[in-house]
């Protein structure tokens, strides 16, 4: 790969560094457990420069209890490069209510966190398969690795709106049929370091307000469609720096909680080595459907992620989100 090329500070920043970003909160634990078991066997040395697991959650003494005791041995020699931060951090304030809303604008400020070029979003449901390294999240020409797919149903609102704030009224998709084909929206998701920070800044200044509390006041954005919407309203961003690939990861959504087959027919893919990365949606485990659960488990143990049936169990349990400074040990 190219040499580190000098910024406007003189400081050599290597194109190539790439951080890892996951927000996660209390009712996620043992899913984080996991991903953290998936990142030692699955990831190779140097892949991410730092991991940041931001705490989406306002009993952050509880999650870091559970977090260095339970979770962090579990990353292996990634171990040195994580780092957990109170939400708060970002945001200079607490807010009521953390969940989607927020979790959302967090990916994004996550931009003044990271001091890599890049960084990969992971959700904690998220666990990797099969090895990887740099060379599948940036590719040989130093791009970011990304898949499209067509608007989702039901998310039409969202993206008009995001097209709407950057004056792009041809991307919107209220009525056009074939839906445009846009960025995914969900992790797996690469980031433009630089694209994300100059976004901040963009909304801040028109805005006059914290980019926080902007996003979580208007709730008329998703993340991941508000990016992508400014990207294309910046000439030549998009294609300087994302190039396409094949969809590397395979989610079991919530839709599937209560759907047998659809959870099976979303399983076969799993068999392309393309995929490394395996995603369970909370609301499976809530759900409870017997055979999902049978399938997940026979996957977790053909992708070596648990020692057996118990401890498949184990992962399938819930954690019980902290409301309160007394925290249990699952």
């Amino acid at each position: 790969m190219t040499e580190p090329s000098p910024d406007p500070m003189g400081i050599d920043v290597n194109p190539w560094l790439l951080d890892l970003v996951v927000v996660g909160f209390t009712g996620e634990l043992r899913a984080l457990k996991l991903q953290a078991r998936s990142l030692r066997l699955y990831a190779s040395e140097g892949t991410f420069s730092r991991i940041f697991i931001i705490v989406n959650d306002n009993a952050f003494s509880a999650f870091r209890a559970y977090f260095e005791t339970e979770i962090l041995p579990e990353y292996g020699a990634h171990g040195e490069r994580v780092e957990l931060v109170d939400y708060r951090a970002l945001t200079g304030k607490a807010t009521r209510k953390t969940g989607w809303r927020s979790q959302q604008a967090l990916k994004l400020l996550a931009s003044r966190l990271v001091a890599a070029p890049q960084y990969l979003l992971l959700d904690s449901k998220n666990h990797f398969i099969r090895p990887v390294n740099q060379s599948n999240f940036i590719g040989a020409d130093g791009r970011l690795r990304t898949h499209m797919y067509p608007v989702i149903t039901g998310f039409e609102a969202y993206f008009a709106a995001a097209c709407n704030y950057f004056a792009l009224p041809h991307l919107e998709a209220k009525s056009i049929e074939p839906r445009p084909t846009v960025m995914p929206t969900a992790t797996p998701f690469m980031m433009a370091s630089k694209h994300v920070t100059a976004l901040l800044e963009l909304v801040e200044a028109r805005e006059a307000t914290p980019f926080f509390s902007f996003f979580m006041e208007t709730r008329q954005f998703t993340e991941f469609y508000f990016y992508y919407a400014y990207l294309c309203s910046v000439t030549g961003a998009f294609d300087q720096a994302y190039s396409l690939r094949s969809k590397p990861n395979v989610t079991f959504f919530a839709s599937a909680a209560e759907d047998h087959r659809k959870l099976v027919d979303s399983s076969k893919a799993l068999d392309s080595p393309d995929i490394y990365l395996l995603g369970v949606h909370r609301r499976i485990f809530e759900v409870g459907l017997a055979e999902n659960l049978a399938v997940i488990s026979k996957l977790w143990r053909q992708f070596g992620l648990v020692s057996g049936t118990a401890e498949a169990k184990y992962f399938q349990g819930l954690d019980v989100p902290v409301k309160r400074k007394k925290f249990i040990f699952f």
